[in-house]
């Protein structure tokens, strides 16, 4: 079993982590302020060099895309199509726990939008993501991201056994 798998079924890792002592917390936030910024300009290529090589990327729908060019197929799917444009995502209230060569954190992920036709502001989706990063010289790359939605029916909650 990965190391992901097994915090997925724990709800817990075996490392202590204190990213805000060494500065990895700002390297790390850095990382996935460019991923989204890089996403919602459709920059495809700028945001597959946050990936390392061999990188995972699992989207909402359970699919698994293996490796950059995969990732890269995926992404510029989504971007091309109309109802893309003009998302914003999010990503906040990440916990962070340190492993052997690098993090794993987990967050929450929304997606926003403006619709100029109408003038309104939506939430477009909300979610969650577990992360896996490590370190790339005197940063760091994903090497694997997980989005699964957060709704009533399948959101990770702890009396139902779902909690990650």
């Amino acid at each position: 079993m990965n190391m992901l798998s097994d915090i997925i079924r724990t709800g817990r890792s075996n490392f202590v982590s204190n990213p805000f002592e060494n500065g990895d917390i700002l390297r790390l936030q850095a990382v996935i302020a460019d991923y989204v910024w890089r996403l919602d300009m459709a920059d495809i290529d700028g945001m597959l060099e946050l990936f390392a090589d061999d990188s995972v990327f699992e989207d909402t729908a359970g699919n698994v895309y293996n490796g950059k060019e995969a990732m890269g197929g995926y992404f510029r799917s989504l971007v091309v199509r109309p109802e893309f444009r003009g998302r914003q995502h999010h990503i906040d209230h990440t916990r962070y726990e340190a492993t052997a060569d690098g993090y794993l954190t987990r967050s929450y992920w929304t997606v926003t939008k403006w619709y100029s036709a109408e003038n309104v502001k939506r939430f477009d989706v909300t979610g969650h993501s577990l992360d896996r990063f490590v370190r790339a010289g005197n940063s760091f790359k994903f090497a694997e991201r997980r989005v699964h939605y957060w709704r009533d029916i399948d959101c990770p909650w702890k009396p139902g056994g779902t909690a990650v």
